[in-house]
């Protein structure tokens, strides 16, 4: 199962790089080459810029790996970024860390690993829910079969559910085409995303749930 889970929010990044569609590709690429995350389809850029407030506007960007995901979501107008990293392979948070500053430099840089095997972490009661970033909430499904097809309806029904505004359609896809182990897929809502890796042999699956919204 995933395990490994790095939280990365970047502040003072220079708004012609967070908004720069070429460059977040190519840094997933370089992301998912240095911590050798093993990519299972080249990364998925989404635009966002047609939401009600411009300073929201930006770029949601995801790419797939065995088992987990690598996404960013970057507010230029806000001069700031997120980073989410989620993966049943060791990785080094400082190497995670120092490859987004590599081409994405912020002045200000706030990171976390998680072993999510260990402990899930709650919503501090300290948050300002009407200035803060919404939470990660993680659940774990034990002993349950599930297919590409229920997947992709389960993502494609639970954003509007828990009020999520979906900005694209699932993309759920297996890592290999012979033998896989996983099925994962991935629901880009505005400016933050929803994800499934499901463990094929052990019918378990980590749901990943990102709002910037509480």
């Amino acid at each position: 199962m995933p395990h490994l889970h790095f939280m990365m929010d970047a502040y003072g990044v220079v708004e012609e790089h967070s908004n720069n569609v070429m460059a977040i590709y190519e840094q997933l690429n370089y992301v998912a080459d240095k911590l050798s995350l093993e990519p299972v389809m080249p990364p998925f850029l989404v635009p966002y810029y047609y939401c009600d407030d411009a300073e929201d506007g930006g770029i949601s960007a995801f790419i797939i790996c065995r088992g987990g995901h690598i996404t960013i979501h970057t507010f230029p107008y806000r001069s700031c970024y997120f980073v989410d990293i989620i993966s049943d392979n060791f990785f080094s948070a400082t190497a995670a860390e120092s490859v987004f500053r590599h081409q994405l430099y912020a002045s200000r840089i706030q990171s976390e690993l998680i072993d999510r095997r260990v402990i899930y972490s709650q919503t501090p009661e300290s948050v300002d829910r009407n200035n803060d970033f919404g939470p990660h909430y993680m659940i774990e499904v034990n002993d349950r079969e599930m297919t590409m097809e229920w997947i992709f309806q389960w993502l494609d029904n639970v954003a509007e559910k828990i009020n999520m505004l979906p900005i694209t359609r699932p993309y759920v896809v297996y890592d290999s085409k012979e033998n896989p182990t996983y099925i994962s897929g991935v629901l880009v809502v505005a400016q933050s995303h929803i994800a499934v890796h499901y463990n094929i042999q052990e019918k378990k699956a980590l749901i990943d749930i990102f709002s910037c919204a509480f």
